[in-house]
Formats: structure tokens, C-alpha cells, sequence
């Protein structure tokens, strides 16, 4: 049984709501979101250099999640049953890529590696958000609310 099919309702139609392209739209709304709370709290709360990480983790979050979905979408797009060549290659450089870059801005004095880490996991905060979201209405759906 997979995701969509759990969040069916009796008749077999899915729920409006977990059409892939709303969910795609909510997560990326929710990591900016995400983003833009957070480096706003941290730059009351925080220190600059730990406002400068995240922000800059925020950013390689964002990076990283368009340069996953250009991934995906290509694997998808081959329609064989066999990943593309390469595709496990360009999964490993990405997240080189983005190590890399959070590693040298470390190293420059600027930017707190907490605040980088802190800023690449808005995708999985996002992402959590969107499960609780779909959980909330599927359970109200399944109640007979709106």
C-alpha cells in the first residue's frame, strides 16, 4: 500500500490534498517559510556569525532540494525499470558539492557550522510540517470535515 492509496477515502479517488504537485508546492513554501523564520529569530536571538550560517545552510538546502527534484525528475523521466548511468554518481557530488561549500565558509571565520547545519535540515522540518498537515486533514476528511 503506498501513501496515496492510504489517503483515500472509501470510494477509491484521492484526497485533493495529496495531489503531488500541491504537496511539491506546500514543501517548497514551507522550506522558505522555514528560512525566512529562522534567520529572522536568529538575528534577534543569535549571534551574527550563527545568522550567517544558517542563513547560508538555508541556502544549500534550497540548492540541494531544486538539484534533487532535477534528479529525480530526470530518473523518472527514463521510464526504464534501470536508474540512469551516472545517477548514483551525480547523488554523491551533490551532496560533495554542498559540503564543500558549508566546509570552506566555515573555514573563513564567517560563518557558524551549527548555523549551516541548522539551515540545511529546513527541508526535513518542511517536510515534517507536510506530513503533519496531510495527517491532520486526512483524519478530518475521514471524519466527514472540510
Amino acid at each position: 500500500m503506498t501513501f496515496l492509496d492510504s489517503a483515500r477515502l472509501g470510494h477509491g479517488e484521492p484526497l485533493p490534498f495529496t495531489e503531488p504537485q500541491l504537496v511539491e508546492r506546500r514543501v517548497w513554501g514551507n522550506i522558505l517559510a522555514i528560512n525566512i523564520i529562522g534567520i529572522a529569530v536568529s538575528a534577534l536571538a543569535a549571534d551574527f556569525t550563527f545568522t550567517l550560517g544558517l542563513a547560508l545552510g538555508g541556502a544549500l538546502a534550497i540548492l540541494n532540494y531544486r538539484w534533487l527534484q532535477s534528479s529525480l525528475r530526470d530518473v523518472l523521466a527514463a521510464g526504464s525499470a534501470k536508474t540512469p548511468p551516472g545517477t548514483m554518481l551525480k547523488f554523491v557530488v551533490r551532496w560533495l558539492v554542498v559540503a564543500a561549500i558549508g566546509w570552506g565558509a566555515n573555514q573563513t571565520g564567517y560563518f557558524e557550522g551549527a548555523g549551516i547545519l541548522v539551515g540545511l535540515f529546513t527541508p526535513a522540518i518542511a517536510i515534517m510540517i507536510e506530513a503533519g498537515y496531510v495527517t491532520a486533514r486526512t483524519i478530518a476528511a475521514r471524519n466527514g470535515e472540510r
